[in-house]
């Protein structure tokens, strides 16, 4: 592969190679679908949401949105912080960037050598 898209391309194929340890480190249960945009979102680089039975109200999977930019954290990094907020809705953890999440993500960092998985001053919403 060549071109200005072969270096990212082969950092997000590393990426989901890592996908099933990343999703093996915190123990998630639930299936894990992510979805990589091309278009920056004005609020957010990544995004958590949990998809939830309408009938059981139990939770079914876990959807991460990933907006690819140039000036976003790298992809594997924000794909282990979407991860951590899926961890914390299996487990109940409500809140948002809190002693747990941070604790993961240093955890995570450390594991897999990830820089910024929790940026203080930035994740602290």
């Amino acid at each position: 592969m060549q071109g200005l898209y072969a270096p990212a391309f082969l950092c997000y194929t590393l990426a989901m190679q890592n996908l099933h340890a990343y999703i093996k480190f915190l123990g998630l249960t639930k299936p894990v679908v992510v979805r990589v945009k091309t278009r920056a979102n004005k609020h957010y680089d990544g995004l958590y949401v949990g998809r939830y039975s309408d009938k059981t109200g139990k939770l079914l999977e876990h959807k991460i949105t990933i907006h690819v930019t140039e000036n976003a954290r790298p992809f594997d990094t924000l794909l282990a912080h979407e991860l951590i907020h899926a961890w914390q809705e299996e487990n109940k953890k409500t809140e948002f960037h809190g002693k747990h999440f941070r604790r993961l993500a240093k955890a995570m960092g450390e594991h897999f050598g990830l820089d910024e998985i929790y940026i203080k001053g930035i994740d602290e919403n």
